[in-house]
């Protein structure tokens, strides 16, 4: 986790989820959907509902009738043909501090019942998904440790000194002990730090990995796996670097940049896993959704598209829909969210805290993830024991010593809200397509099992009750639900009857990979905000532009001089004002002085009316300080504003594409809020220069399907399911420019009136 996001709230954590300290998890109903089928017609019902006390509560089924019109305001449809990926797993991390809690202060018939609690199918909830720290991380009971520590100064080359013993007291009975639970339980392993003498400053607490090193950390993983898989422990994935980007000094932690990451996965450890007959797969990235361009840099690189399995993705910065936005950037690399601890930062009462883990239940699924993480499985009364780390975090279970000097444990909102899936959505299941209302309303998510039975998790998120009717084919239920319940239905069955595009609000455009598999590419008009969009005359064009693809002008372009420029904006903090941004030195910077909100602006005066076609915002020094949501407008006076012609989300090089332009002004304002400043170190606004080049000549593999929204929107997506980069032309308006889109990428072009 980043201690710079906004979770890291350094306040105690109280959570209330039952009335009293329990010393074992209430009995669940044996019965789960894949063992028992409802009454033919009716779909069972279970309900969580924190402000009456009610967990995991099996109701009276409700009867399917034939659809008819709905006396309720709001309708959730699930269509089941239409499907998506499919689930790996939901679960946690026992993290050293959660393994040694449970499996040291627990007696054996607690320990046994927790485990049976969290794994089992058919008597808990059946959590399937593990993410285990590969040595120390920020929750660690004795300080940190790796699997080959040497003293300062030492060194071993050869891991002669490689051993797991560490984890063989508590931690790996506990994880076969899950195995036998759940068979089908899916193992991936995180290192937080390599051994320190890997690294630059001898210290798993920050630093770099040093090149020379890159071999001995890709033996230290085959080594790893290879003794967790003869403890009876097979793991299925890896990453490489827990939270690339946080480098801290305070617990283990590794700068892993993306370039380093390509090469030390194509060089070093996908030969070696292949050399040592490993078939563990290979996750890039592992961390927050507001830096997408760092996996995509895996995907548009030839050598490690091959290596890399898919993106695993951290939930403290940024918005989830990034999941959304690299899958259809990337349609055949899949998403899983491998860590999302819950907190004091989301309150204290009980309704507070499972609204935090409802939201990542069901929106992490509806952007494609294939797992749920959250992350210690278990942590004392007062969230540790710590290494340094969270402060406040909140645990699956809390195991809390009573004042006799036992221990028992209770569940918390993440072990309910996980329960809401994990023990009705079975490994295998695939995701189908349903409408949401969104936050503050009734939010949802469908599957189909393996069995062929239904699952569909609704949850409350407004603050009144809410009348609904779940329709799916030709049938249909009303349903009340309280605010802040949540509830899962399940149901057996084959569809009967068509669904209307426009009642799911969203479409699907499948594409062909050569080797016959789909690559599939979904889109709705709230995905909008998250392009690049142009206004040409009476239309706003939009497009996307994956991290390696490009969109060129027909004409070259050329930097306007800065020659009396002036700048300013809508706030600054003193030490950085808006000259800085203009002074063509990118190591000084202005910057905003607050938190973004939206409003807050930024302007140029070009001394003079100039025409251009591009502005150029460089925060690379200050990556995470990029304009959120900009819109640019312009101006001949400085007064009179046009309306605005560009729009779209920010990134860390914001290249912005507009249509060519005269005016004197340009204003860039944003609409989004963050806790991060604003900050440009450079902004360069570009000119088109010289004569129009010839049209791009198209290459293979490139595939176009067309399609429009319920809304209006027209929508075109191009594919390159070819082997190497594809070109072809974009005409926008009267003028073609020319796009580059890398083997395996797709982009997506809209057109909707201005």
């Amino acid at each position: 986790m980043n201690r710079t996001t906004r979770q890291w709230r350094r306040t105690a954590l109280t959570t209330t989820v039952a009335a009293a300290v329990l010393a074992t998890l209430p009995a669940l109903p044996a019965a789960t959907p894949a063992s028992a089928t409802p009454t033919s017609g009716t779909a069972s019902v279970w309900l969580t509902d924190p402000s009456t006390g009610t967990y995991l509560s099996k109701q009276s089924p409700v009867t399917w009738k034939t659809s008819a019109a709905s006396t309720s305001t709001k309708t959730i449809t699930v269509d089941t043909t239409r499907k998506y990926q499919q689930m790996t797993g939901f679960g946690a991390s026992f993290t050293d501090s959660s393994a040694w809690l449970v499996g040291t202060k627990l007696t054996t018939k607690q320990r046994n019942a927790l485990m049976r609690d969290l794994f089992s199918r058919s008597d808990g909830i059946g959590l399937s998904f593990l993410r285990q720290p590969m040595g120390a991380t920020d929750f660690t009971v004795n300080g940190n440790y790796s699997y080959d520590d040497m003293p300062t100064g030492g060194s071993d080359p050869t891991l002669a000194n490689f051993s797991i013993d560490q984890d063989r007291s508590y931690t790996i009975p506990l994880l076969k002990q899950a195995r036998k639970l759940n068979p089908q339980l899916t193992v991936m392993a995180t290192p937080w730090s390599p051994p320190g003498w890997m690294k630059t400053g001898d210290t798993m607490n920050g630093g770099q990995i040093k090149p020379a090193a890159y071999q001995q950390l890709a033996d230290y993983f085959a080594k790893f796996l290879k003794a967790y898989k003869a403890a009876g422990v097979p793991v299925r994935y890896v990453t490489p670097q827990n939270e690339p980007l946080n480098n801290t000094s305070a617990y283990p932690s590794t700068s892993l940049t993306a370039d380093q990451a390509k090469t030390f996965i194509n060089d070093y450890l996908a030969p070696t896993l292949r050399k040592q007959h490993l078939s563990t797969g290979i996750l890039g990235y592992d961390h927050n959704w507001d830096v997408t361009s760092y996996p995509e840099s895996l995907y548009s690189d030839a050598a490690s598209a091959k290596n890399v399995a898919g993106t695993a993705w951290h939930c403290y910065a940024g918005d989830v829909s990034a999941q959304s936005v690299v899958h259809n950037d990337y349609p055949n690399k899949p998403a899983f969210q491998s860590e999302c601890s819950g907190g004091s930062w989301e309150g204290t009462d009980a309704g507070a805290t499972f609204a935090g883990t409802m939201d990542n239940i069901i929106n992490g699924p509806r952007n494609w993830a294939k797992s749920i993480i959250r992350w210690n499985i278990a942590l004392d009364g007062s969230s540790g024991p710590t290494n340094n780390g969270c402060q406040g975090c909140r645990p699956v279970v809390t195991v809390s010593q009573n004042a006799d000097g036992t221990y028992s444990y209770k569940p918390t909102a993440d072990y309910w809200g996980l329960a809401q899936a994990s023990k009705f959505v079975q490994p295998g299941a695939r995701r189908v397509a349903s409408n949401s209302f969104g936050k503050g309303d009734l939010e949802d998510v469908a599957f189909t099992n393996p069995d062929g039975s239904t699952a569909l998790i609704a949850y409350n998120s407004g603050t009144a009750e809410r009348t609904f009717t779940v329709s799916w084919g030709d049938r249909a239920f009303t349903y009340t639900l309280a605010a802040g319940a949540a509830v899962t239905f399940t149901w057996n069955g084959t569809q009967r009857g068509s669904t209307a595009p426009s009642a799911i609000g969203s479409v699907d455009i499948p594409f062909r990979n050569s080797d016959g598999s789909q690559a599939l590419i979904s889109y709705d008009s709230s995905m909008l905000a998250e392009q690049p969009q142009v206004r040409v005359g009476d239309q706003w064009l939009g497009y996307t532009l994956p991290t390696g693809a490009s969109l060129t002008p027909p004409t070259g372009d050329v930097a306007l001089s800065r020659d009396g420029w002036q700048a300013s904006a809508s706030a600054s903090s003193s030490d950085d004002p808006p000259s800085k941004a203009i002074d063509g030195d990118a190591s000084t910077r202005w910057s905003l002085g607050h938190g973004m909100q939206p409003g807050d602006w930024f302007q140029v005066d070009l001394g003079s009316t100039q025409t251009f076609d591009q502005v150029v915002l460089d925060t690379t020094t200050s990556s995470g300080d990029y304009v959120r949501q900009y819109e640019v407008s312009t101006s001949d006076d400085g007064i009179t504003w046009s309306k605005p012609i560009a729009t779209g989300a920010g990134s860390t090089v914001a290249r912005i594409l507009l249509p060519t332009t005269t005016a004197r002004y340009i204003r860039v304002t944003n609409e989004a809020g963050s806790g991060s400043w604003w900050s440009i170190h450079d902004l360069t606004v570009l000119a088109p220069y010289g004569k129009a080049t010839t049209s791009a000549s198209e290459t293979g593999g490139v595939q176009r399907k067309s399609a429009a929204m319920p809304d209006g929107t027209r929508l075109t997506a191009v594919y390159n399911s070819g082997g190497s980069i594809a070109t072809f032309d974009v005409p926008w308006g009267d003028t073609t420019y020319s796009y580059r889109l890398p083997a395996g990428a797709a982009a997506i072009f809209t057109a909707r009136s201005a």
